[in-house]
């Protein structure tokens, strides 16, 4: 019946799109953190690696679990077809998680140990390709492929939604952006938030601390800045698309997600860490000195707001996308 509203997706979903896209921001920002500065933000880099493969696994398991009939979902992968959205997304999901785990064991430390528990591998030369120039050249080549793959786990959920064109505010050219954006976001807030406030800088230089304070602060400032403008051209185009996209857009703007949106998601995700960032960073950029001494009340601050941000977006987009109807008459 026209007008009826059915909500098939709910919160495990947004739990899915939050888990997939915080793995495979935490991929890219380790994988180019070792690219731009390898031993520099080895750190950075580790922690990234640590962290990539599990949120996804966890989002995978969420989203089997809320299958209609769970114990079908291998049938996915019988078949590639490069048409549908659904079947790209499972693939890059499959792949990605392979390039995750074998970015982590690649940083893992004593790693050979776990592998001479194989009596076929400790009889070969197998574990000699693990070290020197070769270990490197292999963690480059993880991180390479790896990238791409993570940026289209960290779009492809945009895609798949913007791809339902009798969902208006789903049927934006933003939505792929906003989400990457944030899954950057949310990657980058995952190492902070176990390198600053958890694990924290012991055994590090205060040449190594600053280094790696100025290199995450920094990228967390630009995604943040980049995430503004992503809201903003993603409102602008409900607002310029037809009426039942304009009709969409009130459900952030007047309706009953604004609070929702305009409190969490751009207030707590965006733009409290974001003065905290230029409160970290002003010292450097404005009167060049060194960066503040390290906070670790103002790092979880930051990162925990952006961990909130990040997934009431996602919610607030599963649910309004499901209420927003076409305007047919």
């Amino acid at each position: 019946m026209e007008g009826t509203i059915h909500e098939i997706w709910n919160w495990i979903v947004a739990v899915d799109l939050f888990a997939a896209g915080l793995s495979a921001g935490a991929f890219i920002i380790s994988a180019t953190a070792y690219f731009l500065g390898r031993e520099r933000y080895e750190n950075i880099t580790r922690i990234g690696a640590y962290i990539a493969p599990f949120p996804v696994i966890i989002g995978i398991l969420a989203l089997i679990y809320d299958l209609e009939r769970p114990h079908l979902f291998w049938k996915l992968f019988l078949t590639f077809q490069p048409n549908s959205v659904m079947s790209l997304g499972a693939w890059l999901l499959f792949f990605f998680s392979i390039f995750s785990f074998a970015h982590l064991y690649l940083w893992l430390p004593e790693r050979f140990d776990y592998l001479k528990i194989i009596p076929a591998i400790q009889s070969n030369k197998f574990l000699s390709r693990f070290k020197g120039d070769n270990l490197t050249k292999i963690r480059g080549l993880v991180a390479g492929f790896g990238i791409p793959i993570s940026i289209g786990v960290g779009i492809y959920t945009g895609v798949l939604l913007g791809a339902l064109n009798a969902r208006p505010f789903w049927n934006n050219p933003m939505l792929p952006m906003l989400f990457l954006i944030s899954a950057m976001m949310t990657g980058s807030a995952a190492i902070c938030f176990v390198g600053c406030f958890i694990k924290g800088f012991r055994g590090m230089s205060r040449e190594n601390i600053s280094t790696n304070k100025f290199m995450i602060h920094s990228i967390d400032f630009t995604l943040m800045v980049f995430s503004i403008i992503a809201v903003f051209l993603f409102i602008l185009g409900l607002y310029v698309s037809p009426r039942s996209s304009v009709a969409a857009v009130h459900l952030i703007m007047g309706g009953e997600f604004t609070l929702l949106f305009w409190t969490l998601v751009v207030g707590v995700g965006i733009l409290l860490p974001l003065a905290l960032e230029v409160y970290e960073l002003i010292p450097h950029y404005i009167v060049q000195t060194e960066l503040r001494e390290h906070n670790p009340w103002i790092s979880g601050v930051i990162t925990t707001s952006v961990l909130i941000g990040g997934f009431v977006m996602r919610y607030i987009v599963i649910y309004a996308g499901q209420i927003a109807q076409i305007i047919t008459s």
